[in-house]
């Protein structure tokens, strides 16, 4: 499990230089043009989070963010923060590539945001809040820089899905989720400071490919019914700052 920033850091620097097979499932920044399954999903899900443009959209935790290509039509404005400097690197690379105009990221921690309060319409985050060493500060920086009545859309790794427990178990630094960071936790720390809603939802990044569309597909009919929703890939948190 990583405890503090400086642990994160070197993590995901390691992920980065060395171009691991984590490397190339979660963080290429070119994944949605190689599979065009996991591009159609993570559209449609922007579009049912995002329904209507957003004048200043904040990602934290943004990572390389291989989904801006996506995500930017959907904000007038599109900036995101990370504490990793060479996945920071990345981003900045595949922004000019694609020439995301409204886009900009910046180095900084979900603690300690470089924003003043009120500042932002929506904030947004991808399988981050279970790697957050400190959740309730982040939740609090969140809540302060939103507007009143603004949204946080919290994506997050759903740990009663089989496949999803057994790989955060297997991997040191996902252990935040197995640890408690999952959906018996934060949706009641977020609740303090928003009204919550959430949803269960199959969009799914790593290992989605041609040779795994067909369990994908099987996986996502069994769980289109009440009670086997629960067991979705994933759980999406949509928060409205309290007035």
């Amino acid at each position: 499990m990583l405890y503090d920033l400086k642990q994160i850091g070197a993590h995901y620097r390691k992920v980065i230089e060395a171009k691991t097979d984590e490397f190339y499932e979660r963080f290429d920044p070119f994944i949605l043009d190689k599979r065009p399954m996991v591009r159609e999903l993570v559209r449609k899900t922007f579009e049912r989070n995002f329904p209507d443009k957003v004048p200043v959209l904040l990602d934290v935790g943004c990572g390389t963010c291989f989904y801006f290509p996506l995500l930017a039509q959907h904000a007038e404005r599109l900036m995101g923060v990370d504490v990793c400097i060479p996945m920071l690197d990345v981003a900045q690379e595949l922004i000019a590539a694609k020439q995301l105009g409204n886009c900009t990221v910046r180095e900084s921690s979900a603690m300690e945001l470089p924003f003043e309060d009120q500042s932002i319409d929506v904030v947004h985050s991808w399988d981050f809040l279970h790697h957050v060493p400190d959740v309730n500060k982040a939740i609090a920086e969140v809540h302060r820089v939103l507007k009143p009545g603004g949204r946080y859309v919290a994506v997050e790794p759903n740990v009663l899905n089989p496949s999803i427990a057994w790989y955060h178990a297997r991997r040191r630094a996902e252990w935040g989720l197995i640890k408690g960071k999952n959906q018996f936790f934060l949706p009641r720390a977020l609740r303090r400071k928003f009204d919550v809603d959430i949803r269960y939802d199959n969009t799914i990044i790593s290992f989605l490919n041609e040779r795994t569309k067909g369990l994908w597909k099987a996986v996502d009919g069994f769980t289109s019914f009440w009670p086997t929703k629960y067991l979705r890939f994933r759980y999406m948190m949509d928060c409205v700052k309290r007035a």
